[in-house]
């Protein structure tokens, strides 16, 4: 990593009717923190620059935007944030599938089946972040918090492995899904979201391997 190292936070802007999402929430908190130099990563690494992107939610332009962002910005390390309505946990995702089936169409109408994000491309690519470290650290800070092997196969996912496959091989990078935020019966707050993505970050700035540690998946 550079002395002061830029990281790129990305978003996505309300989709299926919503008239918001909390994943640029997320970013925005996050962003408005390190100008008051509030971050916990801050504290730990010094000096970051906090770079964001409002990513739309479609499979094409959204990888698209990024990509040209990491071209124009050369960010150190890139996480993408995205909302799975339903969740119960921040989640941390694994596994980028290169698969677009969509439930539902993107907000450009799109809505693929059965297709590759890049043809010929691997079928899996693994996220870059110190996962592991990231989960014991959320979780030590009791914020409900899970490692998860699939962001399905939505545009959340489409970004994920198109991140994977084109950016850059010794720029950490990955994606969290956060649930929906607002609301009292929320299972975590806007401010946990915050704080967990914040040690993410703290955590995937170290050098090093990620813990050896078992956190896997039953089912």
């Amino acid at each position: 990593m550079n002395p002061s190292p830029t990281v790129l936070l990305t978003g996505f802007e309300p989709f299926a009717g919503m008239d918001h999402n909390p994943s640029w929430d997320v970013v925005t908190d996050l962003a408005a923190a390190a100008a008051r130099t509030a971050l916990h990563a801050q504290q730990v690494h010094g000096e970051i620059v906090v770079r964001t992107a409002l990513l739309p939610v479609e499979f094409h332009a959204s990888a698209e935007l990024v990509l040209e962002q990491i071209a124009d910005t050369a960010p150190d390390l890139v996480i993408a944030v995205g909302l799975a309505a339903g969740i119960d946990a921040v989640r941390l995702e694994r596994v980028g599938l290169n698969l677009r089936d969509a439930r539902i169409p993107d907000n450009a109408g799109h809505q693929p089946t059965e297709e590759p994000v890049v043809p010929g491309g691997p079928p899996a690519m693994f996220s870059t972040l110190r996962l592991k470290a990231a989960h014991a650290a959320i979780s030590a800070a009791g914020i409900p918090v899970a490692l998860s092997l699939s962001a399905g196969s939505f545009v959340c996912n489409n970004l994920l492995y198109a991140l994977l496959h084109a950016g850059p091989p010794s720029m950490p990078a990955g994606f969290v899904h956060v649930p929906e935020l607002s609301g009292a019966g929320s299972p975590v707050s806007r401010a946990q979201a915050v704080r967990a993505v914040d040690l993410l970050l703290t955590e995937s700035l170290h050098q090093g391997p990620d813990l050896k540690v078992p956190a896997g998946l039953l089912h």
